[in-house]
């Protein structure tokens, strides 16, 4: 019941539009180009956008978390931003059963794909494996940071998997 495919066709063709739907007809994953798509982000009704790098191009139109995430790994930065983060979207989802927020970085792969996982396991109290293997399959372009990877098993009570596998994968 949470889960969908991971691309729906939309009404419409829209140029250039990459996203993820991680879960359904709410959580979305894309890029710094998702996010200035205003047409696909009205197709998809989006009503909430954590950045994590870079601007926010229609403060009008959507609620914005600003949380800068970088490439490197800043442990003061990301203990700090993560519980706003999850407080972000835990309000979204709680505000309204049909709000939906997107994630993005700069690229979509691998800040993006590294705070859906750590979400996953926060709010689904998914396993690090199941988390990881659930976004890798639905965006297939994951490739995430060697140092976010490490703090993935730092979160990660059950042990459920390797560095070897996370960057293996």
């Amino acid at each position: 019941h949470l889960f969908m495919a991971t691309q729906q066709p939309s009404t419409r063709p829209i140029k250039s539009f990459d996203y993820t739907e991680l879960i359904d007809n709410c959580l979305y994953l894309g890029s710094s180009q998702t996010s200035k798509n205003l047409d696909g982000l009205h197709v998809l009704k989006i009503t909430h956008i954590v950045n994590l790098a870079g601007q926010c191009h229609y403060p009008s139109e959507f609620i914005y978390g600003k949380f800068h995430i970088e490439d490197g790994y800043s442990k003061t930065k990301l203990e700090k931003n993560l519980p706003l983060i999850y407080e972000f979207i835990d309000r979204a989802r709680k505000d309204n059963r049909s709000n939906r927020i997107l994630i993005h970085c700069q690229g979509g792969i691998s800040r993006t794909p590294f705070i859906a996982i750590m979400y996953l396991m926060h709010a689904e109290k998914m396993s690090l494996l199941d988390a990881f293997n659930l976004v890798k399959s639905r965006r297939k372009q994951t490739r995430i940071n060697p140092e976010h990877c490490k703090v993935l098993l730092e979160y990660d009570p059950s042990n459920s998997c390797s560095l070897e596998y996370l960057l293996a994968v």
